[in-house]
This record gives structure tokens, sequence and C-alpha cells, in this order.
């Protein structure tokens, strides 16, 4: 079940990144959309990459062409709107990314899955989450400089850090979060009347 919500959560929150970086792109120039682009295709492929080494575990020949076309995919999709040396930061990371990832599900014993799992989309929702604060501290920016000029009074300082929402932070990292959670326990709980595997055989003298 944690694989499966992984799989969802990876593919929707990559989608979502891909479009706020097309709606902004104008405000993500130089290095700003160099980083938006090479940290979205590192994280995404990383957690792709380690969800299809656990699937196609025993074929990481399979696995890692799997995650390097991913790579390629996401890596255009996210730099595109941006400029060529954003496609290649993209697509450089995320091969980088795809390529560990394949090698580090596959390094996984089926046992523990689960943990790993948690522990990637964990990390996976905290960088997405970041980038999407960045786009919008961008545009926030941009903003406050626009109405400084139309006004021409004050200090002409622009705040350096958007204010953060709780919606923000309950929509886009807690709520998945608890997701995640209630589906690991899940995972892990035992059906009435099943002896639970503890690893460990049980030898008659």
């Amino acid at each position: 079940m944690l694989l499966n919500i992984s799989v969802v959560m990876v593919l929707v929150y990559t989608a979502v990144c891909i479009g706020y970086v097309q709606i902004h792109r104008q405000h993500l120039l130089n290095m700003t959309g160099n980083m938006v682009a090479m940290t979205t295709g590192l994280i995404s492929n990383l957690t792709i990459g380690v969800i299809l080494g656990m699937m196609f575990a025993g074929d990481l020949v399979l696995s890692t062409g799997l995650s390097v076309l991913f790579c390629f995919a996401i890596g255009y999709l996210v730099g595109k709107p941006l400029h060529l040396l954003a496609v290649i930061e993209g697509i450089g990371g995320g091969i980088m990314g795809g390529l560990h990832g394949a090698m580090l599900g596959e390094m996984i014993p089926r046992a523990r899955w689960d943990v790993m799992l948690f522990i990637m989309d964990a990390l996976f929702i905290a960088m997405t989450a970041m980038v999407m604060y960045l786009i919008h501290n961008q545009k926030y920016k941009a903003r406050e400089a626009a109405d400084e000029e139309e006004r021409a009074e004050g200090s002409g300082q622009v705040p350096a850090l958007m204010p953060i929402r709780l919606s923000f932070w309950m929509l886009y990292i807690i709520l998945p979060v608890v997701t995640l959670c209630a589906a690991a326990i899940f995972s892990h709980s035992v059906p009435a009347g099943e002896v639970p595997v503890t690893g460990h055989e049980m030898h008659s003298m």
C-alpha cells in the first residue's frame, strides 16, 4: 500500500512542481531557475529510482534504465520553460539521483521497504516544499518591488522572505505525512488469525 501511495505522490508532486515552474517562469531567472530545475530533477528521480529498484528487485538493469528515462523526461519538462542551461541542470541532477536511487532500492531488504519508503517520501515532500516556497518567494519579491516603484516612497527595501501561511504547510506537508504514517501503520498491521513474521525461523530439536 505504501509503495502505491509513494508512486502516486511522487508523480503528482512532480507534476505540480513542473506546472508551477511553467506558470512562474518569468520569476525564475539565472541561478534561481537552475537551482529549481536541478533540485526538482534530483529529488524526484532519487525517489523514483528507489521505488523502481524495489519494484524490479533483482533486475538492476531494468530499474536503472527506467530511472534514466524518467531523468530525461523530468529534467526536460522542468527546464524547458526556463532555458537550455536549466534543462541540462535538470537532466544532470536527475541522472545522478536516478542511478543512486535504483541502486539504493535494490540494496534495501524487503522487510525494510516501508521504512525506506517513508524516509524517502518525507525527504521528497520537504525538498519539493522548499522548491515551491522558493518560487512563491521570487514572485513575492517581484510584486513587492513593483509596488515600491509605484509608491516611490519608503526605504525601497523588499522583504527577503515571503510570510509563511499555515494553509500551505497543512496542504503540502502535514496532510501527506499523516497519510504516509497511516499507510505505513496499515502496511504493518497483521490480519486477525495470522502469525506475525519476526524474521527468525523456529527449529525443532
